[in-house]
């Protein structure tokens, strides 16, 4: 019998061990594993219909090997239950349910990949050099030693933390914590001293040992001294064997792994309307930074329409907490060999609103509306001089055991029925948690049931009662993120750069600007001089200024950040000196915030605090009220401590995260809606098992008791198919190389030698560098030169390079060669030995004509090798006085049009700034500038004196405002109260004419009755006469209303 066409290839092979050795396990064929990769690919999603197109299309060329979707979608299931894993079903204490994906198995998968196991730090370091990870600040060194990995392995042997170790040179230690020093594991440990009488003593003397250095562990020890240790001093010797081997078996190692879950609601939809759903996300903390920027190391957690986020961090919470106990069962792909994994929890990134839930805070209508500390009071209060002043420093700060007992206060005042106090709690403290104020509202609701029973029961017999049904109640009674081992929400939500610096205070700049400062025309001269800023060095995208002028109350983080860098070069004629200082220090923090590394903590955290005080200074000089409205601003002051203990700010910046919602979005899209969260999760989950086998990652085969992983073909897609890798997300470290000049395409002609500028300016140390003959050959144009930064510079670029006797030449390229030898020719400006009197940032002028003849170079022709980055350089407009006196014609669908465009003139092009607002190799260039050239100068030196002046205009303004607002009250009801009183005559009017016209036409009608009217006539229109208003045609009614 034939078979029918949907089932023609329902019958394909699932059997693995089949495919044992295929070079395209655990897949059948290469046609089942590209299906799998096309399905899962993050940012371009297919239908199952679009699907079974693409397999119809596929069939009809002949490909070999193509499933039908059904044998397909079955293979799939197999496969997630072989290589995979399911997401978990969760039901929250307020009975709703949600799917999430395991953040146990996500870690595992980490550990298991091949191209992720070798990055993964596992100790605290301490670099010889700059510090530019979370793990390398101090938040890692707050946990204790037994809550960081407490062990170190080499081949079979295992030195765990407070156990008796051997070193190669014979002497015995007990290391205390394994640090990574210099990039090497090391140990602070204790001498231990053998004595002749078999005892064994610890002596005062601690040292410093390489892990290397370790050759007997605690195993070996007791073999060779048994098991019987005679201590000279009981008390200062922990238990040994530590207690942490409990947790692992004799081949397994035990890791310790940073999690930060971050959480917030994205809209499921891609249009406008709205579809909110609360996701987590999260990523493996050991990572790098530079890796954990990038997608593919991005971890979906939960999604749900319906689950808040303290029930998803509930589930989060438990598995978290589990790992203490069970740590993960995984395999480390780096070592070969078995692992258990204990999770911790760091940070918590979020925008402020999420962060001060995760809080336990109220938020920033508070009357302490700081999560971070107790800075506050009531409106009056905060006006105050003193707390005026105290909001531009950070207060005393919050944690977790008041968080906890403030939360407990409140519940046991609910067991009262005191809801009065409960809200005064809450008032003067800020602390306010949403499933406390569950259980508040229900036990508030109960001592009312319980009050009104006969006979009355007194206060402190309901409040044992309540206390003991509360206590029988499952699930948390407060924040579960309290219950985390070394986590304090309160001072482990890290400012974040987005929502905080672009989204907050360069999105404060530009709406006072516009709205209370700029007219159209002003906005117009904006628009124009921020067309024709110079973006070399800046590496911000192409500036579109109509468009930001036009949706000036739309614009996005990479405008504001845009603007950030840019805008105080443009603001001249249109600002006051005050606005000016506000947008000046908005780029002076910027650039200091957005580093990839921080040379020194201690001077660098001391320039933070300057750049801050300034902003805030510059603000109460604009605004005075505004730091009081706005908690934002005063976010800012503890942005010091966040970076001494999380490190540079970009690594708690939550882009990725922000980014990563498209991802999310396209899976809800493809759901039917019937059970979104499962179906997210699913997908999510089929999504990172497939990177997992791309990745060669190994995943644990029970039948065989064996870790394996996918054949050699499905591990080469990663690596060789750049196709795939776009679409994954994979980015693969760029093969720079340094010095080298890309050609323009060959339909540009070649040059000769002597047309070129090279030609002319060289001197004799080129020369002696250029090949024989080169210049008598044709030389190629170049179109971008590579630095030894790795920045891709091209003609009329500003650059940093080196001269032929390595001094630092700054100046502006004119011309790249190509064959045989990179060449680049820079006409070179001086740095002025006075900073720039407005900007107090390095000017660059051209040599004058006297430093030329002293020796000074107006160019330099060198080898690409010498230029070593690239810098942002912007004409000195403000004191040029530069017009737009450029006409151009617009392009339209890359079309000149008639459209004229307008930029700037510059009047000379002698004078230039260096711009030190610039986020882009900011670091690099620091290190290069003299430190009187970059040092930041408080704006006001007496801050408290400053504050107490602006703190008497921010009442004034406030007192105004209050003043305005009662007034609008009382006009608004007034205004009411005469539009009743006038409806209410209105109506009575109207009353008094229908009951006149009644009176009229029933004395009529009993005047034709005399007349010898019909009796019946009579009695009808009597009738009408009884009528009820309300009972009137619609008509009337509305008139006599």
């Amino acid at each position: 019998m034939a078979r029918e066409q949907g089932d023609e290839d329902d019958d394909l092979c699932f059997d693995f061990d089949a495919r044992a050795s295929s070079a395209y396990r655990p897949y059948p064929n290469k046609a089942m594993m590209l299906l799998d990769i096309m399905d899962n690919l993050p940012r371009c999603r297919f239908t199952s219909l679009q699907l079974s197109l693409i397999i119809h299309f596929a069939k009809q060329l002949g490909a070999p090997d193509i499933p039908s979707l059904k044998s397909f979608r079955q293979f799939q299931q197999v496969l997630q239950e072989k290589t995979g894993h399911k997401p978990v079903r969760c039901v929250s204490q307020f009975e709703n349910v949600f799917y999430m994906n395991d953040i146990r198995d996500a870690i595992a998968r980490d550990l298991a990949n091949p191209l992720v196991a070798p990055h993964l730090h596992f100790y605290p370091e301490e670099p010889s050099g700059p510090i530019s990870e979370v793990y390398q600040a101090e938040r890692w060194f707050e946990y204790t030693a037994s809550q960081l990995t407490p062990m170190y392995s080499r081949g079979h042997k295992r030195w765990w933390i407070e156990e008796l170790s051997r070193l190669y040179d014979g002497t015995f230690v007990i290391p205390h914590t394994w640090i990574v020093r210099q990039g090497v594991l090391t140990a602070d440990a204790s001498v231990v001293i053998h004595n002749p009488d078999g005892s064994w003593t610890i002596s005062s003397e601690e040292r410093t040992i390489l892990a290397a250095d370790l050759e007997l562990d605690f195993g070996d020890i007791t073999a060779l001294f048994g098991q019987d240790f005679q201590w000279t001093d009981v008390s200062t010797v922990q238990v040994m064997p530590n207690v942490q081997r409990k947790l692992v078996d004799e081949d397994e190692d035990l890791f310790v792994v940073m999690v930060s879950p971050w959480a917030d609601d994205v809209s499921g939809n891609r249009s406008k309307q709205y579809n909110k759903h609360m996701n987590m996300y999260t990523g493996n903390g050991c990572l790098p930074g530079r890796l954990l920027q990038q997608e593919f190391h991005m971890h979906f957690l939960s999604s749900s329409p319906h689950a808040t986020s303290p029930e998803q961090f509930s589930a989060f919470r438990d598995q978290v907490k589990a790992t203490e106990t069970d740590p993960i069962r995984c395999f480390n792909a780096a070592t070969k060999r078995k692992a258990r994994v204990i999770l911790r929890v760091p940070s918590l990134p979020a925008d402020n609103p999420q962060q001060s839930e995760e809080s336990s805070h109220m938020g920033s209508n508070a009357n302490f509306p700081c999560r971070k500390c107790h800075w506050g009071g009531t409106k009056i209060e905060k006006e105050s001089d003193e707390l005026y002043h105290r909001c531009h420093y950070p207060g005393i700060m919050r944690n977790t055991a008041e968080i906890r007992t403030c939360l407990r206060r409140q519940l046991e005042l609910a067991t009262r029925g005191d809801s009065k106090r409960i809200e005064e709690l809450q008032r003067t403290t800020g602390t306010k948690d949403k499933i406390t104020q569950h259980w508040i509202g229900v036990l508030l609701d109960k001592f009312k049931l319980m009050k009104s029973n006969v006979p009355r029961p007194g206060v402190e017999d309901i409040a044992v009662k309540l206390n003991q049904w509360l206590d029988e109640q499952p699930g948390d009674k407060m924040n579960p993120l309290l219950d985390l081992l070394g986590l304090d929400p309160s001072q482990d939500t890290p400012i974040e750069l987005l929502h905080t610096v672009l989204l907050g205070i360069m999105k404060y700049i530009w709406h006072f600007m516009n709205t209370k400062k700029w007219s159209d025309e002003d906005r117009h001269l904006l628009a124009i001089r921020l067309q024709s800023t110079d973006l070399s060095g800046l590496s911000v995208p192409p500036i579109r200024a109509a468009y930001m002028i036009q949706y000036k109350n739309n614009l996005i983080g990479k405008h504001f950040k845009t603007l950030m860098q840019t805008l105080a070069f443009h603001v001249h004629g249109i600002a006051t000196p005050e606005e000016f200082s506000l947008m000046k220090a908005a780029g002076d923090l910027g650039a200091r915030l957005w580093v990839p590394e921080i040379d020194d903590m201690t001077t660098y955290l001391a320039e933070i605090e300057v750049a801050v005080a300034n902003i805030l200074d510059a603000f109460d000089a604009v605004d005075p009220s505004r730091i009081l409205d706005k908690i934002k601003i005063h976010l800012l002051t503890h942005i010091a401590d966040d970076i001494r203990r999380f490190g540079p700010p970009i690594r708690s910046a939550t882009e990725i995260q922000e980014s990563y919602n498209a991802v999310f979005r396209l899976c809800s899209v493809y759901s039917n809606r019937q059970a979104p969260s499962r179906d997210i999760s699913t997908k999510f989950a089929s999504m990172a098992r497939m990177k997992h086998l791309l990745c060669g990652g190994l995943w644990y085969n029970a039948d065989r008791d064996h870790w394996i992983n996918a054949g050699d073909a499905v591990c080469r897609v990663l690596q060789d198919d750049a196709t795939f890798q776009q679409f994954l997300g994979w980015t693969k470290p760029k093969d720079v190389s340094p010095g080298s000049i890309s050609a323009m395409p060959k339909r540009i002609p070649l040059r000769k030698w002597t047309t070129t500028h090279a030609s002319r300016y060289q001197d004799s140390t080129l020369s002696a560098k250029l090949p024989n003959g080169s210049t008598a050959e044709m030389w190629k144009a170049g179109q971008t030169l590579t630095a030894q930064s790795g920045d891709a510079i091209q003609k009329g670029g500003w650059v940093v390079a080196l001269d032929p006797h390595a001094k630092v030449v700054f100046g502006r390229v004119i011309e790249l060669l190509h064959s045989p030898v990179a060449i680049v020719t820079i006409e070179c400006f001086v740095m002025g030995e006075k900073r720039h009197p407005d900007f107090k940032w390095p000017v660059l002028r051209r040599p004058t004509g006297q430093e030329i003849v002293a020796g000074a170079k107006n160019f330099w022709v060198l080898e690409g090798s010498a230029v070593q980055l690239a810098i942002s350089v912007q004409h000195d407009c403000r004191r040029g006085g530069c017009e737009p006196n450029i006409v151009r014609k617009e392009k339209q669908e890359r079309e000149e049009t008639n459209q004229i465009t307008k930029l700037i003139q510059h009047s000379d092009d002698d004078r230039f700034i260096l711009n030190l607002s610039a986020c882009h190799n900011h670091v690099q260039l620091c290190r290069i500038l003299p430190p009187e050239m970059t040092m930041l100068e408080p704006l006001h030196p007496d801050r408290k004196t400053f504050h107490t002046l602006m703190s008497s205009q921010a009442q004034s303004i406030k007192t105004k405002k209050r003043k305005r607002t009662a007034e609008k009250r009382r006009a608004t009801a007034a205004a009411k109260r005469e539009d009743a009183d006038r409806a209410e005559g209105e109506a009575g009017r109207a009353e008094k004419v229908i009951d006149e016209e009644a009176d009229g036409a029933a004395d009529s009608d009993l005047e034709g009755s005399d007349a010898g009217g019909s009796p019946g006539m009579e009695t009808e229109e009597l009738a009408f006469v009884s009528v009820d208003l309300d009972e009137r045609p619609r008509k009337w009614r509305k008139a006599a209303m």
